[in-house]
């Protein structure tokens, strides 16, 4: 009855309608289009792809890959199904960005040119293409000190293959990082690889894309009476394992994580871990060590109780750590109410704790973004769940974010009253695409 009273009847009932709608509309076989074109290409003042090679101006795209889905194979072509597997599989998918027709030139006009989502006849489809497995990796330490967990030095020839292409990748990119990203629930192995080669493209196409998928459902059910909680939690001894390979092995200048929602869970404990098996390390050894350039938690569904126990040890692995958060979120909020726990990491309700944690912490690299503030100015509000990736306001500010690795203060954000919150002010359009000019010189 507590729950209950906190969201008020209203916000309740629409909680409790929407929550019916994702358990009844969930289905494996979803159309993956383009998203939409963030504000900071419209109007063509910025082209991310002026740049571009002839190698990279393609509508078939890559991104590399870690899952530690269970492969299954059907007429010899390789998927990866919803079992858990003790082992990280290793490898690259290819992208489709449009049909069989679509040229280079037709997906460039799509990118930057805004369209709404309802007009779907105008929608680029995307599509996993091919599935390239290269190698396997254990998903547990083989050392037995726990305290200074590594892998093995010697990688096996498939694991040396797997780190080679992404090195060459590197070599050629014009950010030499890489940007890892970490589904929520309900995606399938193809979602994964798709929104995360999504990001890459409308970031540029220049750092290195690679999608760590862990073993979601397909149906907001498993979610929801624990089952993919359980395998979120689970699955971050296999990331951390994946990020000390990472760090140790490529040559990368940093590596960014991009976690959402119940990705959030996954990243968030891996990274607790990753710095208490290495509690002799301090901040600037922890960091140099592993790399760690940007942690985005976009609408985070973690406790916000276990998030704050978590965000010093994360604070210290990365050079910047920001937090995306709104009033209402449909998918936070339905989280709440079924499955008990906190407010959400991801939510308004949870700000003032985290503001007040953050700055009795003086961790003077966590930043939130409050996507919601403003919105009586600016006479719309940004909410719902996919916000980070669907709103033109907010994707250009990761698209940047991830580009540049800046501040809030140089990327066109607004500084609230409350120390460490930034938001989307009504002039933001104009203010990012200055930050821009400024910034990149004109050069994306």
């Amino acid at each position: 009855m507590n729950n209950i009273k906190q969201y008020g009847c209203g916000k309740l009932l629409t909680t409790i309608i929407l929550a019916a709608v994702m358990l009844c509309g969930c289905s494996s076989h979803e159309v993956y289009t383009l998203m939409p074109t963030p504000v900071i290409y419209q109007g063509l003042s910025i082209d991310p792809f002026a740049h571009l090679n002839s190698e990279h101006k393609k509508t078939l795209t890559q991104v590399f890959y870690a899952t530690n889905r269970i492969p299954v194979y059907s007429e010899n072509k390789l998927a990866y199904g919803n079992d858990y597997d003790a082992d990280i599989h290793l490898g690259k998918a290819i992208i489709r960005m449009g049909d069989q027709n679509s040229s280079w030139d037709d997906l460039r006009t799509a990118s930057l040119s805004y369209v709404e989502q309802s007009e779907q006849d105008k929608q680029v489809i995307l599509t996993l293409d091919e599935i390239i497995e290269l190698a396997e990796l254990p998903a547990e330490s083989n050392k037995t000190d726990r305290l200074t967990p590594e892998l093995t030095p010697d990688l096996t020839q498939e694991q040396q293959n797997y780190i080679n292409l992404i090195n060459e990748e590197l070599s050629k990119a014009v950010d030499k990082e890489i940007m890892l990203f970490v589904h929520g629930t309900k995606a399938d192995f193809a979602g994964a690889a798709i929104l995360t080669a999504e990001i890459d493209h409308f970031s540029g196409r220049d750092f290195v894309g690679i999608a760590f998928d862990w073993p979601s459902h397909q149906d907001i059910l498993s979610y929801l009476t624990g089952t993919d909680v359980e395998r979120a939690l689970n699955s971050s001894t296999a990331l951390k394992q994946f990020l000390i390979f990472l760090s140790r092995h490529t040559t990368a200048k940093r590596i960014n994580i991009l976690s959402y929602s119940a990705g959030g869970k996954v990243t968030s404990k891996a990274l607790y871990e990753l710095r208490h098996n290495f509690a002799s390390l301090n901040t600037v050894e922890l960091k140099d060590k592993f790399k760690l350039g940007t942690v985005v938690f976009a609408a985070a569904d973690v406790a916000v109780d276990v998030f704050l126990d978590r965000l010093t040890a994360i604070s210290e692995l990365a050079q910047q750590l920001v937090i995306t958060i709104t009033d209402f979120d449909n998918a936070l909020l339905a989280s709440r109410l079924f499955m008990g726990g906190e407010f959400r990491a991801g939510t308004s309700d949870a700000e003032p704790l985290e503001e007040q944690f953050i700055v009795n912490n003086h961790l003077s690299n966590v930043e939130i973004i409050d996507i919601s503030m403003g919105q009586e100015t600016r006479q719309f509000n940004i909410a719902g769940h996919h916000y980070w990736y669907r709103h033109p306001w907010v994707s250009s500010d990761i698209m940047f974010l991830l580009r540049t690795d800046l501040p809030a203060h140089r990327r066109g954000l607004s500084a609230a009253e409350m120390e460490g919150i930034w938001f989307l002010s009504t002039d933001y359009p104009d203010k990012v695409k200055k930050a821009a000019e400024i910034e990149l010189q004109g050069q994306w």
